[in-house]
């Protein structure tokens, strides 16, 4: 009987220790994966940056009369804003150390950033896309 309590303790010991390694390897993998993200999108923080400088040179050289493409132009800038501005808030509320939290708290943590970094990716690529069709469109012209 004693050694059947010693082995049932000894499984339920195991069994503990087997789910905080899995859980600590979807915190690590969740947490790779957000980075991965942010990585993959933080250089195109310049490309916002180059695109913005050309759609205000393209607005320097406009006259007054040109109200439609005036407006096309400061609607990219503002859309290009946008994204720069999501990125640099998602950074700043990006808790990478998620202290005091329990690996289920980061878990969850962490998914709810994957899905706000990707979001952050999708403004930053469609922005970037827009303008950059409309700075095309306008030198075919």
């Amino acid at each position: 009987m004693v050694k059947l309590y010693q082995l049932m303790f000894l499984c339920l010991i195991s069994t503990a220790f087997i789910s905080c390694t899995d859980s600590e390897k979807e915190v690590n993998s969740l947490k790779e994966e957000v980075i991965r993200i942010h990585d993959e999108v933080m250089p195109k923080m310049d490309e916002i940056m180059q695109l913005k400088k050309a759609l205000k040179e393209r607005e320097s050289v406009l006259d007054s009369s040109q109200t439609e493409e005036m407006t096309a132009i400061h609607n990219h800038i503002l859309h290009l804003d946008e994204a720069d501005e999501e990125m640099m808030n998602w950074m700043r509320n990006y808790n990478a150390s998620m202290e005091n939290m329990t690996d289920e708290e980061k878990i969850e943590y962490l998914k709810n950033e994957k899905v706000a970094i990707q979001m952050v990716k999708q403004l930053m690529m469609s922005s970037i896309t827009e303008a950059k069709t409309y700075l095309n469109q306008e030198k075919a012209e």
